[in-house]
């Protein structure tokens, strides 16, 4: 130890600058520092450890920066959640599918819910009434019980209910690209409301079809919400806004030939009670008048008879 001691102190001295500019003296500094470790060896109750004093202005500094950088950590997060966060309108419903750990599928009706991306997927459900309108007219129009083309304008009134079941069958059948578009939805009606017009005008005349539109009506409602509730619609009422006799007869075609055979019987007849009645409305219109000219000649002869006979007249 003294052979390092003595070692030390023959080193040649370096100046160092500092706040007094003195030389440093390695063997006398590591002496006094031997001494100072010797001391706080001695007085273990001593703190060892920076005063606020000494931290100066760097800890004062401190508590500030800290508080700041948790507010822009909390207002990062708030951005975040809100880009996840997917809240549903008054007339959607959502359908989220996928998950981080678990692969479900969930409902969420009047709330919100967290979309991850490329986690979740999701499918948004129009709750809102819609109306359709299917035409039947020209070569499309509707053959009735007595063979006759009907032309016919239909109005449908369908919606998705609230529920989970449907919500999740019409999801399921009707979405393309997350959403369900009234496109969708008539495509999904249309085939299904031909069906049951068809179906419920073989029932039914042409005659009995426009006086009884609601009976009509109600007869295609029975035959088609069944089917619909398959892809989870709902048909809420049905309005027959137009109907009338078509003209787009092929008489090459059976049951044609028979509307045709039909409808030139029926307008015949029509045109024959037409001249009958004309007819006899003419023959009692002439009788009429003609007993009424004879009353009147009458009249007139009794008017001359009494100016003749003055005796009778007094």
């Amino acid at each position: 130890m003294n052979f390092w001691l003595v070692f030390l102190q023959t080193l040649p001295t370096i100046s160092v600058p500092d706040r007094v500019d003195k030389k440093f003296d390695l063997g006398k500094d590591y002496q006094f520092y031997s001494k100072q470790h010797l001391i706080s060896q001695s007085l273990p109750n001593q703190a060892t450890h920076p005063t606020i004093a000494q931290l100066g202005s760097n800890g004062l500094l401190f508590f500030p920066s800290l508080i700041v950088g948790l507010l822009v950590l909390f207002l990062i997060s708030v951005w975040a959640y809100t880009r996840v966060y997917v809240i549903t309108p008054n007339n959607e419903a959502f359908v989220r599918t996928g998950g981080v750990i678990w692969k479900t599928k969930t409902v969420i009706l009047n709330g919100g819910c967290i979309v991850l991306p490329g986690f979740h997927e999701l499918t948004r459900v129009p709750l809102r009434e819609i109306s359709i309108d299917v035409e039947r007219t020209g070569k499309l129009a509707v053959r009735t019980q007595d063979y006759l083309r009907a032309n016919m304008r239909v109005t449908f009134y369908v919606c998705i209910n609230p529920n989970k079941d449907d919500v999740l069958t019409s999801a399921a059948r009707l979405s393309k690209q997350g959403k369900i578009s009234e496109n969708d939805i008539k495509d999904a009606l249309e085939k299904r409301a031909d069906d049951a017009i068809r179906a419920a005008a073989k029932k039914k005349s042409l005659a009995e079809i426009d006086s009884d539109k609601l009976g009509f009506a109600d007869e295609v409602l029975n035959l088609i919400q069944q089917d619909l509730k398959k892809v989870g619609l709902t048909l809420n009422n049905i309005a027959i806004s137009e109907i009338e006799e078509g003209d787009t007869y092929d008489e090459n075609n059976f049951f044609d030939a028979q509307g045709v055979r039909l409808r030139t019987e029926t307008i015949q007849k029509s045109i024959q009670q037409k001249k009958e009645v004309e007819l006899t409305t003419r023959v009692a219109i002439e009788q009429r008048e003609l007993q009424a000219e004879k009353q009147s000649l009458e009249i007139a002869k009794q008017k001359e008879d009494d100016q003749n006979n003055p005796t009778k007249r007094n």
